[in-house]
C-alpha cells in the first residue's frame, strides 16, 4: 500500500520515503506504546476528576494562559488530541465528550482501548501465536480512527474558518497536536492491520504444512498396515 508516494506499507514492512525500512512488528509496538500512554493518561484524567471532584469527568476547557498545572489537567481531551482546538473553533467551555454524556462514555472507553492495547503489546511482545488475540485492539482502534475522521469532517469548516483568520501561536499549536494525532493513528491502524495479515497468513500456512504432513503420515501408516495384512493373509 502506498501513500503519496512517502510511505509504503507491506504485510511485513514499512518504508520511508524509499529509502529507510522498519518492521511492522517494531512499529506496532511503538505506536501502540505511544497510543497506550494517551488513552491511560486520559483514563487518569477520570480518575483525578472522582477523587477530587466527585465528578466523572469535570472538563473546564476556558482557562486562562496561566493557568496552574491542577487547571490544565481537566482542561484538555487528551484522548482526542485536544489541547484547547476545540475551545478556539467551537467556542465550548467543556469537552465534546461532556456535551455527549457527561463523559461516562468516554470513561468506558477509556477502559477498552486501553485494555486492548495492552493486550497487543503483550503478543507484539511475546510470540503467542493467538491470532484472535490482535481483534480487541484491531476493533478499538479501527472505531477510534473513524470516530475521528467523523470528527475532523465535522469540525472542518470550523478549523478553516478559525486558520483564515490571524492566527496565534497557541491556535498553531492546538492544531498541528490534533492533526498530527489523528494521522499518526492512521498510519498506526493501517500497519497494524497489514501485520495482523501476514500474521494470519503465516498460521493459515503453517496449518496447511502441518495437514499435509500428518496426510502423509496417516497415509504411510495405511500403507504398513495394508503390507501387514497381506503378509498375514499370505502366511496362512
Amino acid at each position: 500500500m502506498r501513500l503519496w508516494y512517502l510511505l509504503n506499507i507491506t504485510d511485513r514492512h514499512t518504508r520511508f520515503l524509499s529509502c529507510f525500512r522498519i518492521s511492522n512488528r517494531i512499529l506496532c509496538f511503538l505506536f501502540g506504546l505511544a497510543q497506550f500512554l494517551v488513552v491511560f493518561a486520559s483514563l487518569f484524567q477520570h480518575i483525578y476528576s472522582w477523587t477530587k471532584f466527585g465528578h466523572v469527568f469535570k472538563c473546564t476547557s476556558n482557562i486562562s494562559t496561566d493557568a496552574t498545572v491542577e487547571q490544565r489537567l481537566l482542561a484538555y481531551d487528551l484522548v482526542i488530541f485536544d489541547f484547547g482546538l476545540m475551545h478556539r473553533i467551537l467556542k465550548m467551555s467543556k469537552c465534546v465528550a461532556n456535551y455527549l454524556d457527561g463523559g461516562y462514555l468516554r470513561f468506558s472507553w477509556c477502559v477498552e482501548h486501553s485494555t486492548a492495547l495492552l493486550i497487543l503489546l503483550v503478543v507484539l511482545i511475546f510470540p503467542l501465536k493467538r491470532i484472535w488475540l490482535f481483534w480487541p485492539a484491531l476493533f478499538m482502534q479501527s472505531t477510534y480512527v473513524l470516530g475521528m475522521a467523523i470528527l475532523t469532517m465535522a469540525t472542518t469548516p470550523k478549523m478553516l474558518e478559525a486558520l483564515s483568520e490571524p492566527a496565534d501561536r497557541a491556535l498553531g499549536i492546538a492544531f498541528c497536536i490534533y492533526i498530527g494525532g489523528v494521522l499518526l493513528n492512521w498510519l498506526f491502524t493501517l500497519v497494524l492491520w497489514h501485520y495482523y495479515w501476514a500474521e494470519e497468513a503465516d498460521l493459515a500456512q503453517n496449518r496447511r504444512a502441518n495437514g499435509n504432513n500428518d496426510e502423509g503420515e496417516e497415509r504411510k501408516t495405511t500403507a504398513q498396515r495394508k503390507r501387514g495384512m497381506e503378509v498375514w493373509m499370505s502366511s496362512t
